[in-house]
């Protein structure tokens, strides 16, 4: 079945470190996310969307580390897995979202975004839909940085601390919300 794959994208997982290849192969339905900060709180974000644990499932979430959603996509599109895409709308959701996954969103793939391009990364999302509680837990002692700003600069450990903290208090971005409804369904 992987003849198909472009010779580009069988050297890309054949050099690239660490990677999840063999999980997304053998994965039904996966989430593709960015990079940590997603990662850790996407299982939380998960069971309170859907009331049922992500081990009971048959999703997967895997970070990229990064933007090579590309290379996954050109395997769910040879293996027919169905794969959400959340990524950053990097302040240009139409193009960065849109235009750029266009030949790669179809029944078994789709891309989630902030449709807001002020809202442009997750922390920025995650820190709109929960500032009373983001400004709780970080705004004591800070004199130089806000609260946002903190947040982008401490990506993962902001939401490992959110995780443990105020796991069961944090809203998902509605976008994440989407990508957890359709991959579900």
């Amino acid at each position: 079945m992987l003849k198909d794959l472009s010779e580009d994208t069988a050297k890309f997982f054949m050099k690239a470190p660490n990677n999840k290849i063999l999980e997304f192969i053998l994965s039904e339905k996966v989430i593709l996310v960015e990079g940590d900060a997603e990662f850790i709180l996407m299982e939380t974000f998960f069971q309170k969307i859907t009331a049922q644990k992500l081990e009971d499932s048959k999703v997967h979430i895997i970070s990229v580390g990064g933007t090579s959603f590309k290379r996954y996509l050109d395997l769910a599109k040879l293996l027919h897995i169905r794969t959400a895409v959340i990524r950053d709308n990097d302040g240009d959701y139409q193009t960065n979202c849109v235009d750029n996954y266009s030949k790669y969103t179809n029944d078994w793939v789709q891309v989630f975004f902030d449709k807001d391009n002020d809202r442009s990364t997750f922390e920025i999302a995650v820190y709109r839909d929960n500032t009373e509680v983001c400004e709780v837990m970080f705004a004591a002692g800070r004199k130089t940085l806000g609260v946002q700003d903190f947040m982008l600069q401490n990506k993962a450990d902001v939401a490992f601390e959110l995780l443990e903290k105020k796991g069961a208090e944090v809203n998902p971005p509605e976008y994440i919300k989407g990508a957890i409804e359709w991959i579900k369904a």
